[in-house]
């Protein structure tokens, strides 16, 4: 059985109550274990799925490629579904029309709509008939609930402390980060020596970027959320003071206390509503975990045969995938649900090779075996993949993208690499670094940036009242405190206005004309962004690391010829799309061509 290469899905069989969900979204009712019979609204019967520019792709073909790709996890959810019906029976547990009704309109209310409409939209998103919605999905995940209710019972001490987590005291930090003990240690006698210096020494030195781009700072942290050691050390820090090294696996980390927040009081209904609420939101939590150990268990006690990997088996049993307790699974059943699944979806990809294909041999190029290693190689580099000796790690790379499954390989290199060289070459003598490209590019990524303040805000009635506020009072911390009152934008907000500091030519470019334009101390006027306003506090300028353009000329290069390509790639697929005729019989629909569209406006009467 070719495996799966949805890369992003479990290849595991024991997959957790949420994959098994989502894998059931479109299998088989749960009455009809026999195989389907074809309808109007499945596409067994028909044998041309697509037309393009004339050249036909078969339904053979799409239930190859379908197959090849998600056939594997189809069987999954096959087996798992039996599984999970199989065991309701042994156990006596029902799942009645009036819970499944209950249960949409539930689910309904959360969204203010009425089931009717509910299942509509999720429907009409997924590709679903409203029984299967009702038979599979809602069935499916109600009777896990209940298959899984002894397995998820809740604590006392887990509410008490998620109950702290949510309501107690919080404190927030900023954060040096390095690699080496000496090195931390140095940077903390600097610290001690000049505290008012965290904020740039933690953009110089902290080998964390996120939280280095804003001098350190950390969203506020509560108990019982991650690192114990580091919460312990945080929370015994007074405002302003500094900890010591603190070592959390193999990093080093110096701590800067900069706000404490108290406990919030709850009233005793309040409490008791909110425990409520805690105790489902862990038993929800739990239910993943559950769900595993009760497939693990099923399976356990479970008799799974391979038939398609089995050459005697395959003999034996002719157009059957596999069995699980004696009940057969079909070839025909794995390839009419891979076409229900993901044939539109897999269709769309063919469609797309195939204009690709054909462009390419119209121009007389050809994608050989060498332009695709380069390119794997190029990606492996590109996101830090090396070897010692400096080249591209491109096993590691590899492993990575394919989840340590080699057999997936083929079809990363089909779906995702050969597009990308293929649509390199259609463009390649269309795209063009020129000198002015080289420096935008050596200022955006190398040039001084400003360090600023930042509120956001939705309307302009507000950014006046907020910029109004600012400039009677123009320090720092007044400004940081208003960014954590009114800025809708969650990280401005958490961090008290701090921002990312603001580069050249980074697509904002009203944003980055004020802030180049600010002294130190200065606030700029109302900036229009978007559907946004934005005012801005400017601390200062960074200094350059790299000032010397001819050390990085060789790097710009590819990376600014790589994000030309990719946007003239873009463009270019968009006219292919747009001049060809493409008939798609799967999903009933009809794109004529340029020359269809020439020669009817050519034939149509003209106006005297």
């Amino acid at each position: 059985m070719p495996r799966s290469t949805a890369f992003s899905a479990n290849s595991n069989l024991i997959i957790t109550v949420i994959g098994c969900l989502l894998i059931t979204w479109l299998a088989t009712p749960a009455s009809a274990w026999q195989q389907q019979q074809p309808s109007a609204s499945q596409p067994n019967q028909i044998k041309v799925m697509a037309v393009v520019n004339g050249q036909q792709i078969s339904r053979d073909q799409l239930v190859r490629e379908t197959v090849n790709r998600f056939g594997e996890s189809v069987t999954e959810s096959l087996v798992n579904k039996y599984l999970i019906t199989e065991e309701c029976q042994k156990q006596g547990i029902l799942v009645s029309e009036a819970d499944v009704d209950n249960e949409l309109e539930k689910r309904a209310k959360k969204f203010g709509m009425s089931s009717e409409r509910y299942m509509e939209l999720i429907c009409t998103e997924r590709n679903l008939k409203p029984s299967k919605l009702r038979n599979e999905v809602i069935w499916t995940e109600l009777a896990l609930r209940r298959l899984a209710a002894a397995l998820t019972q809740v604590s006392d001490e887990e509410i008490q402390r998620q109950l702290e987590s949510e309501f107690g005291p919080k404190v927030q930090v900023r954060a040096i980060a390095v690699n080496d003990a000496a090195k931390a240690e140095q940077i903390l006698a600097a610290a001690r020596n000049n505290p008012e210096q965290f904020s740039r020494l933690a953009i110089e030195h902290s080998v964390d970027p996120n939280s280095a781009s804003v001098g350190g700072l950390l969203p506020p942290l509560r108990r019982n959320m991650g690192e114990p050691e580091l919460e312990k050390v945080a929370f015994a820090l007074d405002v302003g003071q500094l900890s010591n090294v603190l070592q959390i696996q193999n990093q080093y980390l110096i701590l800067k206390c900069e706000r404490q927040y108290p406990a919030t009081e709850l009233g005793e209904q309040d409490q008791i509503l909110v425990q409520q609420r805690i105790s489902n939101e862990i038993r929800e939590s739990k239910l993943g975990d559950a769900a595993e150990q009760l497939f693990r268990s099923m399976q356990e006690n479970s008799q799974i045969v391979n038939v398609i990997n089995n050459p005697q088996l395959r003999q034996q049993m002719p157009g059957v995938a596999t069995t699980v307790n004696g009940y057969k699974v079909t070839m025909k059943q794995i390839e009419n649900e891979c076409l229900v699944r993901f044939g539109r979806d897999v269709l769309q990809s063919e469609i797309n090779r195939t204009l690709i294909l054909q462009q390419l041999q119209k121009m007389g190029e050809a994608v050989v075996t060498e332009d695709l290693q380069q390119e794997i190689a190029r990606a492996a580099s590109d996101y830090g993949f090396f070897l010692p000796d400096g080249s591209p790690d491109v096993a590691k790379w590899t492993s990575l993208v394919t989840q340590n499954d080699s057999s997936k390989a083929e079809i990363y290199v089909q779906d995702e690499v050969w597009p990308t060289v293929a649509m390199k070459k259609i463009v390649a003598k269309s795209v063009q670094v020129t000198d002015e490209d080289m420096q935008k590019g050596f200022e955006a990524n190398y040039g001084p940036r400003v360090e600023a303040l930042a509120v956001v805000l939705k309307d302009q009635r507000t950014a006046q009242k907020v910029w109004e506020m600012a400039k009677g009072n123009q320090t720092e911390k007044y400004f940081g405190e208003l960014a954590h009152q009114y800025s809708i934008e969650p990280a401005s907000r958490a961090h008290y206005g701090e921002v990312p500091p603001i580069q050249m030519h980074g697509g904002r470019k009203i944003l980055e004309d004020e802030a180049f334009r600010l002294k130190p101390g200065e606030i700029s006027g109302l900036i229009p962004v978007g559907n946004t306003w934005i005012v801005i506090w400017c601390k200062g300028r960074t200094t350059p690391v790299v000032q010397d353009f001819d050390v990085v000329r060789d790097e710009l290069y590819r990376d600014i010829m790589e994000k030309k390509l990719r946007i003239a790639m873009g463009d270019e697929f968009q006219r292919l799309q747009s001049v060809s005729q493409i008939d798609n019989f799967l999903v009933g629909s009809s794109q004529p061509g340029a020359r269809a569209v020439e020669a009817s406006r050519r034939a149509a009467p003209k106006n005297r």
